[in-house]
């Protein structure tokens, strides 16, 4: 990957993830292609406009939103990218109201690229971090 190349993906990714930390959702048309696609499905709906309205969600359930990238990792078409999500939980997450704890979630994605725009992003989070982190509790032989 040229210099160029690699400083564009650096961009064309941070402006992803940037748009949690402002909620400036028109960074989102500029990182995804029309179509982008979610592995899993966002819960908000499909493509760039479902992404939008995750982010206004999790803008709401977390003051003061931050999420920091501490990895980018390129290979041909694929970005992987690994970040830390901090926040105050304000809003009902997972059925728990605000909970005023400081909250620290560490997500894993990786984007596949096409002309420049992501096209595909297959996401993990620690859930079960967030979870424990809000007073959920767990109770092994059990289900909810």
């Amino acid at each position: 990957m040229t210099t160029n190349a690699a400083a564009d993906v650096d961009t064309l990714v941070r402006d992803f993830y940037e748009a949690l930390n402002t909620g400036e959702t028109a960074l989102v048309d500029q990182a995804l292609a029309p179509g982008w696609e979610a592995v899993p499905a966002l819960r908000t709906g499909p493509g760039a406009q479902g992404w939008k309205d995750t982010i206004t969600h999790l803008r709401g359930v977390f003051s003061d939103l931050t999420v920091t990238i501490e990895d980018v990792v390129a290979s041909g078409d694929r970005v992987a990218v690994r970040s830390v999500g901090r926040g105050v939980h304000t809003g009902e997450l997972l059925g728990v109201p605000g909970t005023g704890n400081r909250v620290e979630f560490r997500a894993t994605d990786l984007h596949r690229l096409e002309n420049g725009r992501i096209v595909q992003t297959w996401h993990l989070e620690d859930h079960f971090g967030i979870a424990t982190q809000i007073g959920l509790t767990f109770t092994p032989g059990t289900r909810p």
